[in-house]
């Protein structure tokens, strides 16, 4: 096989004779014998095949929405917020009570009080098993 080589990076590779594939002045360029395992955008520096790094990917951090404390509220269907309020566990009272402090504006889902919070609720079996992954996403069900 050989290639086009430009500034170090493998521009093209002819399976056949150039000559065969091209005008005399292209098939010029396919000067440079290369290994069967190089590919177009492989690098070439000092005779030597060099695959690319592929970096890792990025992972993508979803930052969960800080909403106001009603629609936080509203996140819960009626039948979670009837067991909230009928509840005689203590804690679950004092998050409710939190929650619905006249004074809270405001509730960011990506606090870990908040996830806490949820992870009680769905340990005493007023939230089902996924609820507290549809509450965080801020957006009602």
């Amino acid at each position: 096989m050989k290639a086009w080589i430009e500034n170090e990076v493998i521009r093209d590779i002819c399976y056949s004779e150039p000559t065969e594939s091209y005008t005399a002045n292209i098939a010029a360029l396919y000067d440079t014998d290369v290994p069967a395992d190089a590919v177009n955008g492989d690098g070439w520096v000092n005779g030597a095949l060099v695959k690319p790094v592929i970096p890792e990917p990025v992972p993508v951090i979803i930052v969960p929405p800080t909403i106001s404390a009603v629609a936080f509220r509203n996140l819960f269907s009626i039948t979670e917020e009837i067991a909230i309020t009928a509840s005689v566990d203590p804690v679950v009272s004092v998050l409710w009570n939190r929650f619905s402090d006249p004074k809270l504006t405001s509730v960011d889902l990506s606090l870990a009080s908040v996830d806490s919070a949820l992870d009680y609720l769905t340990s005493v079996d007023i939230l089902a098993a996924g609820r507290k992954a549809e509450i965080l996403t801020g957006k009602p069900v």
